[in-house]
């Protein structure tokens, strides 16, 4: 059986064999961030190891016997905004019943013409069915080191691969469950609007962790509700 502890292993020493560049947290013990750092991106070139790291889960997942692999064309992320993705990959688990990896690679060019920043969207199923965004920002003020990006684009992807991961999906909201914890927001970008259309996280949280268990809930009308469970049984 594979064990999503022995392909973070694999991941890991794949990685390291490509020498690419490492930073410590430049905020660790300081007790504020500077006001200028938030419209600042001193190195972008660096945060290239966000999409050498999917790729190399790409390859350490496509290796597994009954993983299939297919590459996706540039199209619209699907989130709301005008973003799209530059290459991606869908990758479909050997179960049934686990839910497909979408790994999807965007150069979002930086203002002022400094080059471009290598962005991850990390979801399940479909492009817009996202669970995560690394980096979520760029800026200095919200660089973390290097091991930060590394451990989101790992644990999402443990998340998924590792089951059970509980997607719900209403008109302006959007939350995700796993073992481990889970997120919810709302998927529209006016104020206010998480008061106004989104359930009770608590209370979505709990939904999930039921739905999980194969226990019948009640959710808000026309809430799309996606359930994968593990991967490798």
């Amino acid at each position: 059986m594979t064990w999503v502890s022995d392909l973070r292993e694999q991941v890991q020493a794949a990685y390291d064999g490509l020498g690419l560049p490492s930073w410590p947290d430049p905020h660790a013990g300081l007790p504020t961030t500077a006001q200028e750092e938030y419209s600042r991106v001193t190195d972008p070139e660096r945060y290239r190891i966000v999409h050498a790291r999917a790729q190399v889960w790409v390859d350490s997942l496509a290796a597994v016997p009954g993983v299939q692999v297919e590459r996706l064309a540039p199209a619209p992320l699907g989130d709301g905004t005008t973003r799209r993705f530059d290459r991606g990959v869908r990758i479909f688990p050997p179960r049934p019943d686990a839910l497909p990896l979408l790994l999807l690679e965007e150069d979002a060019p930086v203002s002022g013409g400094a080059g471009s920043l290598a962005v991850l969207s990390i979801g399940v199923a479909r492009p817009e069915i996202r669970l995560e965004l690394v980096p979520d920002c760029g800026c200095d003020a919200c660089d973390f080191g290097s091991d930060d990006l590394l451990e989101a684009i790992d644990g999402t992807i443990g998340n998924v691969v590792d089951g059970p991961l509980v997607v719900l999906r209403g008109d302006s909201w959007r939350a995700w469950w796993h073992p481990e914890g889970g997120a919810s927001e709302s998927t529209e970008d006016t104020d206010g609007a998480d008061s106004r259309g989104r359930p009770d996280h608590r209370l979505l949280m709990e939904s999930s962790r039921r739905i999980a268990a194969g226990e019948s809930v009640r959710l808000p009308e026309g809430t799309e509700v996606l359930v994968g469970r593990s991967w490798f049984g």
